[in-house]
């Protein structure tokens, strides 16, 4: 089997790079991109394979930008990966935590450490494109006065220090990753689903189709509200759906068919759990450095 190329989004050790290997495996061939569009462009234009991209984190949220680029880019979900997320304050060997000034991260991870940044006075927090190419910048640029948010991989790949460890809001914090592809990619017994509705606007109908859900016994785990970019005051629904009967969920696609105004099945693909993911963090950090 050939080794395939995947996109994601920054650099090695970034939280993409720990997704992208623990789906993949270690041996995988990785393509760093500069942003998420630059991901979804490289699978889109057969650049890459697959591509990874984060989707939503138990604290920062969603990412809507996301939801839309896979409807731009006609792409398909063939999969998830929840990773847990621990983030530090590193810096270069020697800079004491009184010496910074500055703080540079991606902005999930700094959205993830609001509580610790609010006491860092005069302390100026600065986006970035993603924990590990900040973490570059950092050692490329010797800074004395400079930090970094980021996880224990990143110290690792980069020889930084850790000035202040567990500087997320949360405990157990974790991110959600879709694995994308070009096409179809078959998976045998799938149990989860996305899918895109876009309703009539008429009162009731998205209860309505929740309704359907609920009585074809599904587990609706994720519903998101998302923009249409060139249709004004028009919203798609972003629906992640669990089943454990495949005949139930093809029931109820052929009902929402019929009450709403555009559906799209994203992909079906094998359900993963964050718990398990928190559980064997410690073990996943030190098997990929």
């Amino acid at each position: 089997m050939r080794n395939h190329t995947i996109a994601i989004q920054g650099a090695a050790a970034s939280f993409h790079d720990l997704a992208a290997k623990k789906y993949f495996g270690q041996e995988v061939t990785t393509l760093e991109c500069g942003s998420f569009r630059e991901v979804c462009d490289k699978i889109a234009h057969n650049k890459a394979d697959y591509g990874v991209i984060a989707i939503e984190n138990r604290v920062a949220g969603s990412i809507l930008l996301n939801y839309q680029l896979i409807q731009q880019y006609n792409l398909r979900v063939i999969g998830e990966v929840y990773l847990p997320i621990e983030l530090q304050l590193l810096a270069n060997p020697g800079v004491q935590l009184t010496d910074i000034r500055e703080i540079i991260s991606h902005p999930m991870a700094l959205g993830q450490s609001q509580l610790f940044l609010s006491g860092m006075e005069a302390v100026t927090v600065t986006e970035y494109k993603d924990t590990a190419t900040s973490a570059k910048l950092l050692v490329e640029g010797k800074s004395k006065t400079m930090a970094v948010i980021g996880g224990p991989a990143v110290g690792k790949q980069y020889g930084l220090e850790v000035l202040v460890d567990n500087v997320c809001d949360v405990k157990h914090n974790y991110t959600r990753f879709y694995i994308l592809s070009k096409g179809d990619n078959y998976v045998e017994h799938p149990d989860k689903a996305s899918v895109m509705i876009e309703t009539y606007n008429e009162p009731g109908l998205l209860s309505d189709a929740l309704v359907i859900i609920k009585s074809n016994k599904l587990n609706l785990t994720k519903i998101q509200s998302v923009p249409v970019p060139d249709k004004n005051n028009v919203y798609a629904f972003h629906l992640d759906i669990e089943f454990d009967d495949f005949n139930s969920f093809k029931k109820t696609i052929q009902e929402l068919e019929k009450i709403t105004k555009l559906l799209k099945i994203l992909g079906q693909y094998k359900k993963q759990t964050p718990e398990t993911e928190i559980q064997v963090k410690s073990d996943l950090h030190k098997n990929l450095i």
